[in-house]
């Protein structure tokens, strides 16, 4: 339950995020004068911050023991599948090629 309030705040603290780096509070009134950016550089920086955190606890959510397993698993049930697309992606690259 807390692991998807986590989440939950962190989506919300991203969109904030990316909501503080896409406006401004004169954004609509440009005046001839403004020469400095509206945003202070510490801003993105923080949001690059946030969206590193956001992704380093994606991942590190990712059992990584288990992953060649699953990898194997849903090849060998996905096998002809995974064939056929092989083998459209090498016909399409020999059309495009010439």
């Amino acid at each position: 339950m807390m692991r998807r309030i986590f989440g939950m705040l962190a989506i919300l603290a991203g969109m904030f995020g990316a909501l503080l780096l896409l406006t401004s509070p004169d954004s609509a009134v440009k005046t001839a004068n403004v020469t400095a950016q509206t945003n202070p550089v510490a801003y993105s920086g923080w949001a690059a911050g946030l969206c590193m955190g956001l992704c380093l606890a994606w991942l590190a959510g990712i059992e990584w023991a288990g992953l060649p397993t699953r990898v194997f698993d849903g090849l060998r049930t996905q096998g002809r599948r995974f064939m056929m697309v092989a083998m459209a992606g090498l016909l399409a690259g020999i059309v495009l090629y010439f």
